[in-house]
């Protein structure tokens, strides 16, 4: 099943918003983690830090107010060090709260030494109120003993804190790395993948298209032989059907157009020929005398009688050309006496018009496979045009020569020239192209279609070189 435009169009666009989804969900994705390992730093291992600080000075508070109450005995000192240790339990409790996994084992440790400490100013407190004898050097040294043992405790904290940060920043700057890399290989491949699907849809729309453009351009060359298949979406293949539909019919009614020409000419060349010859007779005088006027006239009609038999056997020659049924003798020959012969046949109305004609023919030219008879009526038709286009007192040429391999015959005249834009169309039939005012235009149009058709079934080619008021060249190369 083939999809339409709509639904390609759909789909495309589709697999580029899944491509953009995607490499977005993959961005959101990692800044997610990067976010949790800065939250990370942020709310655990620098707060942790804060309370490390913040947990020393308490203590070395408490160790200064404790032993000022062991000197001077003053209660208010005492109840300094409660409100200090107060806040040390409170800031020790939101420090193991934290959930450091590593900071963990030392806190716990650090809450032991601080416990024994508070019992032992408890325990001391209690011999200064009662005025007791106790050891006080011994109390110092181990209470000290604790503190330097929770101090260091924080110093180990404090480094393995440091330490914890700076791994996680380096993890940190890893992610960062890695997520770039992979950023940038992600906006490649969806890139890639962005610009192929756009080619993928766009082709599929556009290759059928261009046939299609193709195909039209050759309907409107007039070949209409083949229909036009495309894989294609639904749209364009219904308009591919359609396009084939009217090549058909077009193919349909130039043949009918052909069979009407061919019949027609053949009905129109048996009553032409009696015309012409019982015009030949009444000239010649067989019923009867003629007075000057009457041989005038009659001398028009056989003119005129000859124009239509030529235009009627133009017109069998294309049928049968179009049809496929035109025959040809071909042999190994030369085509100079050609070029002869029809330099002869055309010089009464050359010398006429007043006009140069030229022969420049190479001394060696190759023998070419030809039809003599059919490549004569190309010369023919084509100093025909060159002299009825030239001007009185212009100059026409014909020259031929061996040419890669292959033999060139070109006819050159010094008209008014061809409109660039008529340089093909002038092969077409019925087609005389445009050209200057004023320049002739006789003719049916025929005559450069007949070359054509009779040059490409030698194998040649033939095409046509011009400059409004520099002259036309028509030149054609025949294979050796």
């Amino acid at each position: 099943m083939r999809l339409s435009l709509f639904a390609r169009l759909i789909l495309g666009y589709l697999a580029i918003f899944v491509i953009v989804a995607a490499a977005s969900v993959y961005a959101i994705l990692t800044l997610r983690q990067l976010g949790a390992r800065t939250a990370a730093i942020l709310t655990v291992d620098n707060r942790m830090l804060e309370h490390e600080k913040a947990l020393a000075d308490l203590l070395l508070g408490q160790s200064r107010v404790e032993q000022k109450f062991i000197i001077t005995r003053d209660e208010a000192w005492y109840l300094q060090f409660v409100r200090l240790k107060v806040d040390f339990e409170a800031r020790l409790e939101n420090a193991l709260a934290l959930g450091d996994g590593m900071a963990a084992p030392i806190l716990s440790s650090v809450r032991q030494d601080y416990l024994s400490y508070v019992s032992l100013v408890d325990g001391e407190s209690r011999y200064v109120r009662t005025h007791k004898a106790y050891s006080q050097a011994r109390y110092k040294q181990d209470k000290d003993a604790l503190v330097d043992g929770i101090l260091s405790g924080f110093e180990r904290l404090r480094v393995n804190q440091q330490h914890a940060t700076g791994a996680k920043l380096a993890d940190l700057a890893a992610m960062a790395d890695q997520a770039r890399e992979m950023s940038i290989a992600i906006a490649i491949a969806c890139l890639f993948a962005i610009v192929l699907m756009s080619l993928l849809v766009t082709r599929s729309i556009t290759a059928p298209i261009a046939l299609l453009k193709r195909k039209t351009e050759e309907i409107a060359k007039g070949n209409f032989e083949s229909g036009v298949v495309v894989k294609s979406p639904p749209e364009i293949g219904a308009l591919a059907e359609a396009l084939s539909a009217m090549s058909e019919r077009l193919r349909e009614l130039d043949r009918m157009k052909a069979d009407f020409f061919a019949s027609m000419s053949h009905e129109l060349r048996t009553p032409l020929t009696s015309i012409k010859e019982g015009t030949g007779l009444l000239l010649e005088g067989v019923g009867g005398a003629t007075t000057e006027k009457q041989r005038k006239l009659l001398a028009i009609l056989a003119e005129e009688s000859n124009r239509l038999i030529s235009l009627v056997n133009s017109l069998l020659d294309l049928s049968k050309m179009e049809a496929g049924m035109m025959t040809y003798e071909f042999e190994v020959s030369n085509v100079d006496p050609l070029i002869k012969r029809a330099v002869a046949e055309i010089a009464p109305l050359v010398e006429a018009k007043q006009i140069k004609l030229e022969s420049a023919v190479a001394a060696a030219l190759p023998a070419v496979r030809i039809d003599p008879e059919r490549i004569l009526q190309v010369l023919r038709n084509l100093l025909g045009n060159a002299v009825k286009f030239t001007p009185a007192g212009g100059q026409v040429s014909v020259t031929a020569k061996p040419l890669d391999g292959k033999l060139e015959i070109a006819v050159r005249d010094s008209g008014p020239g061809i409109p660039a834009e008529s340089l093909i169309s002038i092969f077409e039939k019925f087609n005389q192209g445009s050209r200057p005012s004023g320049s002739a235009r006789s003719g049916t149009g025929l005559g450069l279609a007949i070359v054509k058709s009779i040059v490409s079934s030698h194998g040649g080619k033939i095409w046509a070189e011009s400059q409004l008021g520099q002259g036309s060249a028509f030149i054609f190369v025949l294979p050796c």
